[in-house]
């Protein structure tokens, strides 16, 4: 690990799946992003951070070899930086990254999604303080849209039930972090009980521990489509200037 680097902190990328919903010829996380892959602007985030001593990058399993080899032009493997191969699920992937980490660890662990490659550095070092403060943290935004609750109605239309209060829900965002331990034994038991959880927190929930949410970014986007890919690259053109200012913003 590098000097000055937190040593307590490893983060995991988790960028195992295929991006069907872009509709490439290959994953999505290896799409091209102002001339060079996705994935390679999402690593560097936390190669860089000094909130993050190592970071472990789970690729497809599917070719990836090939994959592999494209990343280590871009960022090349080291002390601090380890590449393996992934699951069927994100599940899966996070699952055989933390594996990478030995049992013994007694740091935390912050898991990101790889196809969100413009988190900030204040993110990031926020979600880390606050695991460290309360044992675990992720990063998300306020709902800012109505929300209505619908059933069923026997024209197969979804009907309105309800209009929820949308102060009390929020957008998840990764990065996501948790004491080692715990996270660890949050994916263990989810893996006996055949428990599949849309992101980590939901893991962690279901051991009975509190998770706490922190400011997240409307920069840090989820790249899902070709429309994601474009704003991901006009963000990136703006630079990261006034990104801190929008920290925690909903619109």
């Amino acid at each position: 690990m590098k000097e000055g680097r937190s040593q307590d902190t490893i983060a995991i990328v988790a960028a195992g799946g295929s991006g069907s919903r872009v509709r490439a010829p290959r994953p999505k996380q290896f799409l091209d992003l102002a001339g060079k892959p996705l994935l390679a602007h999402t690593v560097a985030r936390f190669v860089q951070s000094p909130d993050v001593g190592s970071v472990v990058v789970v690729l497809p399993r599917e070719d990836f070899e090939r994959h592999a080899q494209l990343m280590t032009r871009w960022i090349p493997p080291g002390d601090n930086l380890k590449i393996v191969s992934g699951g069927d699920s994100r599940q899966d992937s996070v699952w055989r990254g933390i594996s990478t980490i030995p049992g013994s660890f007694e740091g935390y662990v912050l898991v990101h999604d790889g196809a969100r490659p413009l988190v900030s550095q204040e993110t990031i070092r926020n979600v880390v303080a606050a695991a460290k403060r309360f044992g675990g943290a992720i990063a998300g935004l306020p709902v800012t849209e109505t929300l209505k609750e619908v059933g069923p109605d026997p024209s197969n239309a979804a009907v309105i039930v309800a209009t929820v209060d949308r102060r009390l829900y929020y957008h998840a965002q990764t990065p996501q972090c948790f004491r080692h331990r715990t996270l660890r034994t949050a994916l263990e038991q989810a893996r006996a009980a055949g428990f599949l959880g849309t992101d980590e927190a939901q893991l962690v929930e279901r051991l009975g521990e509190k998770v706490y949410l922190v400011p997240g970014s409307v920069r840090n986007i989820k790249v899902t489509t070709r429309e994601h890919l474009a704003l991901a690259e006009y963000y990136l053109k703006l630079g990261e200037r006034g990104e801190e200012d929008e920290e925690g913003a909903g619109s």
